[in-house]
């Protein structure tokens, strides 16, 4: 089979050119027909939500280099003083389209390999927008892809020595020396990022299929992924809020001070999915009430987000993922017996969450601990070989029956569902089920649905059945909720589908709000009657980032050896636990559902 021929941009995050760069090549590569890729090297401290994102080797940054360059036929383009993969693209013997610090030898060299002859229209942009990183002006600069992607443009410094017939630009309103040329926008002391950014997107909103929302690191990392995705990117940070406003959290009830708008722009161009990172998570409440999520990123979280458009399904082994559980007898022995089932649920708020999720499968290869990991299809589609490990025996090496994966707020992208209409949080699980579907196989599809927020969050004591319908509408069978936390409950059953609550009362002022981070929360805040379950999340990122696992991981361990290390628990995935309940119930162990 012929490959995919891809073009892949290699420079430092330093260089303040590449927010001119990647856009421009980015519209000459679709322009040659071959798919276009970046990655900018840069310090890195692999945190959550690090301005560049995960390290080399934890992010495993070399495995997708290698990849790549098996799934795609890549050439490659770089700029300035890279030294990354510069062995490996020499030992693999890949085509080097230029090599250069020279904008101008750049674009000429690039537009001949494409085979443009007729002579672009040329946009320069003020120099102070191209100013050092801590300068805000400087920071707007990547969100002006729209104006030189869409338009095919070749993107200057304002005073560089270029000629050209057809010339605009982009100045800042004290710009001393005005060009002769026309003037596409002018940056005023008065701007905001949401004024600014507004602007552009709304003048290139005819072109567009989609909507970003991010600050200047986030936004600058993935151009190359919004111009494959015809998206345009806005930003505005978090209105303050007074302290006698907040009910829950500041950081839970912030929004940005373009919320509205960016949820407008999602409805006109008809893509609720957003890409980016949000102010804080009230904009992910506030947007959830529009049926919009988000997936959320980091730099080179993943890697080469375009592996993406390289659908690598898994290998049919004749064995689901649910196939090793213990079946109905033992669970109905384990209930006479006054066992405890219990599992570990890991939240994600996907995309960026990759690397810190096989940490976890990892773990449970090692160990035996059976756990449930929260999935947006986007998982399957940027983690491919590696997170195939669920379906893979352990005596083969991998984790099958140990880790289950969990739909997790809509598997689209992060969206609270307290507020969100019922249709709107179907529509999303069906797509991202079916998205699913064609990498995993029917028999391996998520059959829970774990809740990033189906309640509120003041008092944890709001159910909403309608999200349980809407989630057994889409075809899964249980739903953990985060209402009623506590005393095992099933919130709603029906024959096909129940809705269940978590077991610990412990209220965390951050996603996802009902959740453990010490082995203390299980012994003073659960629960726990046997026979029974217990079922409760952590909040994966800040437990398996590589920082963390070095900072803090011997808590992680703790819990984990409550589970495995405990005369009275049963450890067992989140499925199992669900089958467990339906079954106490029939024995009479719980409360009645009409009871509560």
């Amino acid at each position: 089979m012929q490959k995919r021929k891809l073009w892949l941009l290699i420079s430092k995050a330093a260089y303040p050119e590449v927010s001119l760069i990647t856009p421009t090549l980015a519209w000459i590569a679709a322009h040659a027909g071959v798919d276009f890729e970046c990655y900018f090297e840069d310090f890195r401290d692999g945190r959550l939500f690090a301005r560049s994102g995960s390290t080399v080797l934890g992010g495993r940054h070399f495995e997708h280099f290698n990849y790549l360059n098996a799934v795609a036929d890549v050439s490659y383009i770089l700029f300035g003083d890279c030294v990354l993969f510069r062995s490996s693209v020499q030992a693999f013997g890949a085509p080097i389209l230029v090599d250069t610090a020279d904008l101008q030898t750049l674009y000429r060299t690039m537009l001949e390999h494409a085979g443009i002859s007729e002579e672009p229209e040329i946009l320069f942009f003020s120099e102070k927008l191209l100013a050092g990183r801590t300068e805000k002006s400087r920071c707007v600069l990547p969100y002006f892809f729209p104006d030189i992607y869409y338009h095919k443009r070749l993107a200057y410094p304002l005073h560089s020595d270029v000629q050209g017939k057809k010339r605009m630009a982009v100045l800042c309103s004290a710009e001393s020396e005005q060009p002769s040329v026309p003037v596409l926008d002018s940056i005023s002391p008065q701007d905001t990022y949401g004024s600014i950014t507004l602007r552009i997107a709304k003048r290139n909103l005819s072109f567009s299929k989609g909507v970003a929302f991010g600050d200047p690191d986030a936004i600058v990392s993935q151009i190359a992924t919004l111009c494959r995705e015809n998206r345009v990117a806005v930003f505005g940070e978090a209105r303050h809020l007074q302290s006698r406003d907040i009910v829950f959290n500041d950081y839970t009830e912030a929004v940005s001070e373009i919320n509205g708008e960016t949820a407008e722009l999602c409805r006109a161009v008809d893509n609720p999915v957003l890409l980016g990172r949000q102010t804080g998570d009230g904009d992910l409440f506030a947007w959830g009430k529009k049926g919009i999520c988000m997936q959320i990123l980091d730099p080179n979280r993943p890697t080469f987000p375009i592996v993406k458009e390289f659908r690598h399904p898994w290998a049919g082994r004749g064995e689901s993922i649910y196939d090793r559980e213990p079946n109905d007898a033992q669970l109905e022995r384990y209930a006479r017996q006054g066992k405890i089932l219990a599992s570990l649920i890991f939240h994600s708020g996907e995309i960026a969450h990759n690397e810190a999720m096989l940490n976890l499968v990892e773990y449970c290869t090692i160990t035996g601990l059976k756990v449930g990991i929260a999935v947006h299809a986007a998982r399957y589609q940027t983690c491919p070989q590696a997170w195939e490990l669920i379906h893979v025996p352990v005596e083969n090496g991998g984790a099958l029956g140990l880790v289950e994966p969990l739909l997790h707020s809509g598997g689209r992208g992060v969206m609270a569902e307290w507020g969100c209409a019922p249709e709107q949080l179907r529509a999303h699980c069906r797509h991202a089920l079916k998205e699913i579907e064609a990498i995993s196989g029917a028999e391996n599809l998520p059959k829970g649905y774990f809740a990033f927020c189906d309640t509120d969050l003041a008092t944890l004591q709001s159910v909403d059945s309608r999200l349980f319908s809407a989630a057994e509408q889409s075809g899964l069978k249980y739903f953990v909720s985060c209402a009623r936390p506590g005393r095992n409950l099933i919130l709603q059953q029906n024959d096909n589908f129940l809705a269940i609550n978590q077991s610990t009362r412990c209220q965390c002022y951050g996603s996802p709000f009902v959740r453990i981070n010490a082995v203390e929360n299980l012994r003073e805040n659960c629960a726990v009657i046997a026979p029974g379950w217990i079922l409760t999340t952590m909040d994966s990122p800040v437990v398996s980032f590589n920082p963390y696992i070095w900072q803090r991981g011997n808590r992680f361990v703790e819990i984990a050896d409550y589970f495995l290390h405990n005369e009275a628990i049963v450890n067992a995935t989140p499925h199992t636990v669900a089958r467990y309940a339906r079954i106490l119930h029939k024995m009479g162990y719980l409360p009645p559902v009409d009871a509560l």
